[in-house]
């Protein structure tokens, strides 16, 4: 039975990316122009559609006030509508998720978001696939280095090399990179009729939800990109086997400028977590009143996934293995984490189901 707290975009979308949306839109690069302060129950709508064969997700909740997280709102009614008419209706999952199977989307094709709610109507502006996405090749490095403070620490870092296709069209990326590892539950040895060992946990976790990885092709005269992905803190996580799972998503120049703005937010305000003074608006209204303040965006995406598989001998630190079997340990001492994957996962998604591309790439 899968326990996800929240499905793909959660803790970008309630640790990260809410914050975000409350910052207003630049005039320029180089100065911030605030007007208004944030609200309380501001609506915030946000999803990404790709041609990728998995499930589709849309969140819709209001914001709320003194640093608390958005309330998820689960009484929405949220259409994909297609360009040609084709209407397709997510399903209510709880807590303002929205969820839609067996819908991918057309490169060249254009997309919007409906979202019907308390006898208002919200929708975004139609969005184009676009037809190329580039190619990801990724490597790791274990190292000592300042991450969290200024001390050193044991830290794993993803680069990736990217490949860009020849077009005469500018060519936007955003990344976002996942981390999932396999924890494995202590099964103690007993006599007589034992019941089965536990089923093991697989935990997924967005890494370093406030880094925005973007990529415009027009700045470059070259084919090619090499930069840090992302950086996380070397625990024992690693001790068995973990998966780096990037999505590469080719976006519009709409989708490109309101991240860049965002990205650009953050210098300005140092962290992801800082309270912004003012909202910034996406690419959703209210049909019959425009004046009301929508937060978040709709994007369709391309998407290109590539994975790189870490197991323990990659690590070259010490891993401590708390959940590890010893004779003669009481049993007791084997306890919450241990046995217990909600508690090991503490907020972030798991299941105890192999994910279908586990041990393929």
């Amino acid at each position: 039975m899968i326990y996800y707290k929240n499905k793909i975009i959660s803790n970008l979308v309630t640790k990260a990316f809410i914050w975000l949306l409350l910052l207003l839109p630049l005039s320029c690069i180089d100065r911030l122009d605030f007007i208004g302060e944030t609200k309380e129950g501001d609506l915030v709508i946000y999803g990404v559609f790709t041609d990728v064969n998995e499930t589709q997700v849309v969140k819709v909740s209001r914001t709320s006030l003194f640093g608390l997280a958005p309330r998820g709102v689960p009484n929405a009614e949220v259409n994909l509508v297609s360009e040609s008419g084709q209407r397709y209706t997510y399903r209510s999952i709880g807590n303002g998720d929205y969820e839609l199977y067996g819908v991918q989307g057309e490169p060249g094709m254009s997309y919007a978001i409906e979202v019907q709610l308390d006898g208002n109507s919200y929708r975004s502006s139609y969005e184009t696939m676009p037809e190329t996405v580039g190619q990801d090749d990724l490597s790791f490095v274990f190292q000592n280095e300042p991450f969290r403070n200024e001390s050193l620490e044991p830290v794993f870092t993803l680069f990736n090399t990217s490949r860009f296709p020849n077009s005469s069209e500018p060519v936007f990326l955003r990344w976002q990179v996942e981390e999932t590892y396999l924890w494995i539950r202590t099964w103690l040895p007993c006599v007589g009729l034992c019941p089965p060992p536990p089923p093991n946990c697989f935990i997924s976790d967005l890494m370093e939800p406030d880094r925005i990885n973007l990529f415009e092709s027009s700045g470059t005269a070259t084919a090619t990109s090499s930069f840090v992905l992302g950086k996380r803190s070397v625990d024992n996580s690693f001790i068995s086997i973990f998966y780096i799972t990037v999505k590469q998503f080719s976006i519009s120049s709409e989708a490109y400028n309101y991240w860049e703005r965002l990205k650009i937010s953050i210098s300005n305000q140092g962290s992801l977590f800082d309270i912004p003074p003012a909202p910034v608006f996406g690419n959703i209204s209210n049909s019959e009143n425009p004046s009301e303040r929508i937060l978040g965006y709709f994007e369709v995406a391309k998407t290109n996934i590539t994975r790189i598989r870490v197991t323990a001998a990659d690590v070259p630190f010490f891993l401590s293995r708390p959940c590890e079997y010893i004779v003669g340990k009481p049993a007791a001492d084997y306890a919450g984490e241990c046995v217990n994957c909600e508690e090991r996962a503490k907020g972030k998604r798991w299941t105890n189901t192999e994910p279908v591309w586990w041990n393929k790439d």
